[in-house]
């Protein structure tokens, strides 16, 4: 990666921390993403509206919406969720409120687990992160196949979450480059701590001292702060 946004992450049980900061975003993908924002914004809503609305009260853990979204290609699924910061494995960035989960789903309907998205109480995203497989009990994929067509990705799901899936799927194309550099670097974590540890795979992947393998903090909305001259100034 050529920038560092020289951030500290913080964040528990991690074999390895990458400041994969963004570099050459899409930049078609990230202002789209931004006036997604703005507009939810305008509305005097965050981009965590659509996924917990005026829920009361807001439950740690729980997946919002309850059954996950999966888009109408059915090759993927998301959903949104905070952990409970009073416990071990509680937010995983020292500002985050929650984060979205997004996953590959198999024509049989199996998860792989792309990334993670932090984001704050405003709805701002924070950083990526790829997770060990114990967390979500994924079936795991290499690096390859997961990251394959990230530059074209497109969400689209019914209902109240058509207009978030949409700016997550902004926000996947934006980065696609650092994205498949951290799944990359996820894959180079697990195969040294295996070597360094002389433990298998599966026995890396059960270690539930480790949650995160990789991870980069972005700088939202800086990344993106301008579009035909004029500053977003909500973001501010």
């Amino acid at each position: 990666m050529q920038k560092d946004h020289g951030k500290s992450l913080c964040w528990k049980n991690q074999v390895i921390c990458g400041h994969m900061g963004a570099c050459e975003l899409d930049q078609a993908s990230a202002q789209s993403a931004a006036v997604r924002q703005i507009a939810q914004a305008q509305r005097q809503r965050s981009m965590l509206f659509p996924f917990i609305g005026r829920s009361s009260p807001f439950q740690a853990w729980q997946h919002y919406p309850r059954n996950d979204a999966v888009d109408t290609s059915g090759a993927w699924q998301f959903y949104y969720h905070a952990h409970d910061t009073s416990q071990d494995g509680g937010a995983r960035h020292p500002r985050e409120h929650g984060h979205i989960h997004v996953f590959r789903r198999s024509p049989t309907g199996q998860l792989s687990h792309l990334t993670g998205l932090a984001l704050d109480a405003r709805g701002i995203p924070l950083a990526w992160f790829s997770t060990n497989q114990w967390v979500t009990g994924e079936r795991w994929r290499a690096a390859g196949p997961m990251v394959q067509g990230l530059r074209t990705l497109r969400l689209q799901v019914r209902g109240p979450l058509a207009g978030v899936a949409l700016w997550i799927a902004d926000l996947i194309r934006a980065y696609a480059a650092p994205l498949s550099e951290m799944v990359v670097a996820r894959d180079e974590a697990l195969a040294s701590h295996c070597s360094r540890h002389q433990i298998s795979t599966e026995q890396a992947w059960k270690d539930r001292s480790i949650s995160v393998w990789s991870s980069f903090p972005i700088d939202w909305p800086n990344d993106v702060i301008a579009l035909q001259g004029q500053v977003f100034k909500y973001f501010k």
